[in-house]
């Protein structure tokens, strides 16, 4: 995982973990003030340890009786109210990245690529499209998609001129998958280029490396608008054609929108690329545009 996303995803969960503790410190210190709260906290401090040495007095119903103090009282939890209680805002359970890590990597990611109002599959609306019947149909094919665990077909190409809702879909795609707790990152092929181009064209060996890695270790990647980004020599086609293939090593998923048809992808590139995105065995292939669909694995 990139070392600076995953450091900032990480820093703001522990300032909520701070928030919540601080938050319930300060509740915890203005009801000890009251004698009778403070009697019904020692009571209960003492059954905990009554409880830890084996005995068989319940500190849960003195527990119970002081946060219903509190709360007749007006005064706010004294327990930390974590965001997540699964892992308590430190980011992992059982030394496996939590739910809501994920999420944050997943928005800071997003944000970096300018993407930040993603739409979703449900206020999709077909009454715009001239084949309303058959893009319904691919949208519920691409929703289905989204709902496997482990996808056999790990590549998506979705190509057609500009307007027939290619950005649209992958959009609906990506949130759907972010309301799933997968990483996703959703980023323009230019945006992508430029961040390749940047970090090669310097010397910043752990600058490469960290660019990279924000490509690579998402669990769903989706470029949009493939081919309008500005081709640099010996940087654009080696460094995309080393994502797609090292993210097909690893079984990761990848989602592409472009304009460009098969010979105008082989064209812009170069056979390897186009063989990676069109390989029969892993990738999907769908052609849009206004009067025609059609759908495809190739």
């Amino acid at each position: 995982m990139n070392k600076e996303i995953l450091n900032k995803a990480k820093s703001i969960l522990a300032q909520r973990a701070l928030q919540a503790e601080s938050a319930a410190q300060q509740s915890k210190e203005k009801a000890m003030q009251e004698a009778e709260f403070k009697s019904l906290y020692q009571d209960y401090v003492g059954a905990l340890i009554d409880f830890s040495k084996g005995k068989t007095t319940n500190p849960a119903a003195l527990q119970k009786k002081c946060d219903a103090w509190l709360k007749e009282h007006g005064f706010a939890p004294i327990i930390p109210q974590y965001s997540c209680p699964k892992c308590q805002d430190s980011g992992y359970v059982d030394g496996q990245m939590c739910d809501c890590l994920k999420r944050e990597i997943t928005k800071i990611l997003i944000s970096q690529s300018g993407f930040k109002n993603l739409q979703c599959f449900e206020d999709a609306k077909f009454d715009m499209f001239d084949n309303p019947k058959q893009i319904k149909l691919l949208y519920s094919k691409m929703q289905e998609w989204c709902n496997q665990a482990h996808p056999t077909k790990t590549l998506i190409f979705l190509s057609g001129d500009t307007g027939v809702g290619k950005t649209h879909l992958t959009e609906c795609m990506a949130n759907a998958l972010i309301q799933k707790s997968k990483v996703v990152n959703f980023t323009s092929a230019f945006s992508m280029n430029q961040d390749f181009i940047r970090a090669y064209t310097g010397f910043d060996s752990e600058r490469r490396e960290q660019t990279l890695q924000k490509y690579l270790d998402c669990q769903y990647l989706f470029i949009d608008d493939l081919g309008t980004e500005l081709k640099q020599k010996g940087i654009t086609v080696n460094l995309l054609y080393l994502l797609l293939q090292e993210r097909k090593l690893r079984s990761l998923c990848t989602v592409i929108t472009s304009n460009l048809d098969i010979k105008e992808l082989r064209d812009f590139y170069d056979e390897r690329i186009a063989s990676r995105i069109l390989d029969k065995d892993t990738s999907i292939c769908i052609r849009l545009d206004g009067k025609d669909l059609r759908i495809k694995s190739v």
